[in-house]
């Protein structure tokens, strides 16, 4: 019996001359970790080693419904390329199923089924890359070698495992980062890990990260700049030396230079401008990586955050970006609230009136969930006693 555990989807489009957009779709990787792998080291080499640019895509999970409407997705996205793979366990080894699309070539595709044994996956996996990057008429790109696999197998069974889970991984970095500090594929997960856990613990291994990228990729990589931008970063929030921020500043701007569709690295600026108080420059590259990448959610908050220190200047814009949370999910009650709330502050009591109403209804969709999924007593409380504030709010804007 064949079973299916994974699908990704990419979809490459034009962003200038020498630099195409990459679309990475995924459903679920139950508990292989080899499809984990195989999604997780296709995505970090294009984004080391290529000039593509990844972006999330979520719209579609199902192999057949992409290749029926392949051509139509690669016109609808602007693209250039589209290429869809469905991956099946199968005997003792794995098949991976995939179609190109080159809209150059509208009457036709390129299409793959191929076969390999577990200890051979890194092989099928090169194989994948290498038709990614022939197809686009990529030339100067870097496989994944032997080596560099073999060591992430226990990573990766170990990850999988944690997220099915849901366990820690703090433990599963940290056991690892001892045995394989310069696998790079490891240390961009170690890396996120760290600076977002931000504190004195975390500076030594980070330092040690940022040198190997010079040492495994080049100290002109765009991912090196950032990595150096991230020890400097981390060090300012530790020691508060002026210094060190200037230099996170200065490597962050250097990776944008390279790479200036990044919105991730717009959004590290950003931060680092906030820790230097420098609250117009951080607004603007907040306002950058929106540009760039307007799905983020947890990005589109911390700009309003900022942003709202001058409602005045911002106010409009803090709108705006409220209802692109509210877009992407119709629940977020919190996003719905806070432009509830800002309208009628305003007086308007007609767009006060609406999104009081969503908000009842995403409070009652969240009820829901925690009725029916997940138990959670304290949420529950709490969005009890928001339904009935927002009742009684609703009730006086009908008067």
């Amino acid at each position: 019996m064949i079973k299916k555990l994974l699908f990704i989807f990419f979809i490459i489009s034009s962003i200038s001359f020498a630099q195409k957009r990459i679309i990475i779709f995924k459903t679920d990787f139950s508990d292989n970790y080899t499809l984990y792998a195989a999604q997780d080291i296709i995505r970090k080499n294009l984004f080391l080693y290529s000039d593509f640019y990844l972006v999330p895509f979520n719209e579609y999970n199902s192999y057949q419904k992409i290749k029926s409407k392949i051509k139509e997705l690669t016109i609808n996205n602007n693209a250039d390329i589209s290429i869809a793979y469905n991956i099946y366990e199968y005997k003792k080894g794995f098949i991976f199923n995939y179609i190109i699309y080159n809209k150059e070539k509208p009457n036709e595709w390129f299409e793959k089924n191929i076969f390999y044994k577990e200890d051979k996956f890194f092989e099928a996996v090169n194989e994948v890359l290498e038709h990614i990057y022939s197809y686009s008429s990529y030339k100067n790109y870097k496989l994944i070698n032997e080596d560099e696999y073999i060591s992430l197998i226990g990573y990766y069974t170990k990850k999988v495992n944690d997220i099915t889970n849901n366990i820690n991984n703090a433990d599963t970095y940290k056991l690892f980062f001892n045995f394989y500090k310069d696998n790079i594929y490891f240390n961009i997960d170690y890396l996120e890990y760290l600076v977002d856990k931000g504190d004195n613990t975390t500076i030594n291994d980070i330092g040690i990260i940022a040198d190997n990228t010079i040492k495994l990729l080049d100290k002109n990589n765009h991912y090196s700049m950032a990595a150096f931008g991230d020890f400097y970063y981390s060090k300012y929030k530790v020691n508060v030396n002026p210094d060190d921020i200037e230099k996170s500043i200065e490597n962050y701007l250097k990776a944008i230079e390279i790479r200036k569709y990044n919105y991730i690295y717009y959004e590290k600026l950003a931060k680092a401008y906030i820790l230097k108080n420098d609250y117009n420059n951080a607004i603007k590259y907040y306002n950058k990586s929106i540009e760039i990448y307007d799905k983020d959610i947890d990005l589109i908050k911390d700009a309003v955050y900022i942003l709202k220190s001058n409602m005045n200047e911002n106010g409009n814009l803090v709108i705006e970006y409220l209802k692109k949370i509210i877009n992407i999910n119709k629940n977020d009650d919190e996003a719905i609230e806070e432009l509830a709330l800002i309208y009628y502050n305003l007086g308007d009591k007609y767009n006060s009136q609406i999104y009081y109403t969503k908000l009842l209804e995403a409070i009652n969709y969240n009820l829901y969930i925690i009725n029916n999924e997940k138990p959670n007593p304290v949420l529950y409380d709490r969005y009890m006693k928001k339904r009935s504030e927002v009742v009684k709010r609703l009730e006086n804007l009908n008067i």
